[in-house]
C-alpha cells in the first residue's frame, strides 16, 4: 500500500512529518493524510518524494529484486543473501525488517525459532 511506503521511507530516514511536509511544500496535515491513506499523492508529489529519498520509482512503489536463499548446496553469508537496503524497501515494517536481519546475522537459528515458539505457547 502506497501510504505504508510513504511512512516507511520517512521513518527509516528518521524525518519528522513536519520536515517532509516542508520539503514537499505541503501542509503537515496533508502529508499525514498520505501516510494514513486518506489521500493519495499526485504524480508531481511522488516524483518529489523519489528525488527527496534518492530512490527510483520502482523502489518507491515497492519493487524488490528476488533474494537468494541459503540452500544445503550453497553456503551463502547472510550479508550476501540479503542486502539491508533492499529489505528496507519491502512491505515489512522497519521493526520486522530489523528482526529478520537479527535472525539472519546471529548464531543458532534453530534455538531462536524454539525460543519464539516457546513464547507463543
Amino acid at each position: 500500500m502506497l501510504s505504508n511506503r510513504i511512512k516507511q521511507f520517512r521513518e527509516y530516514n528518521k524525518f519528522s512529518v513536519d520536515f517532509v511536509a516542508e520539503m514537499l511544500r505541503i501542509s503537515p496535515e496533508l502529508y499525514k493524510k498520505y501516510e494514513s491513506g486518506e489521500a493519495e499523492p499526485d504524480i508531481e508529489t511522488i516524483n518529489l518524494l523519489t528525488i527527496f529519498y534518492k530512490v527510483t520509482k520502482k523502489e518507491f512503489y515497492g519493487y524488490t529484486p528476488l533474494l537468494k536463499l541459503k540452500t544445503p548446496d550453497n553456503e551463502l553469508d547472510y550479508e550476501d543473501a540479503v542486502n539491508p537496503d533492499i529489505l528496507k524497501m519491502s512491505d515489512l515494517s522497519w521493526d520486522e525488517a530489523q528482526l529478520i536481519l537479527y535472525y539472519r546475522k546471529h548464531g543458532n537459528h534453530d534455538e531462536i525459532i524454539q525460543q519464539i515458539l516457546k513464547n507463543e505457547e
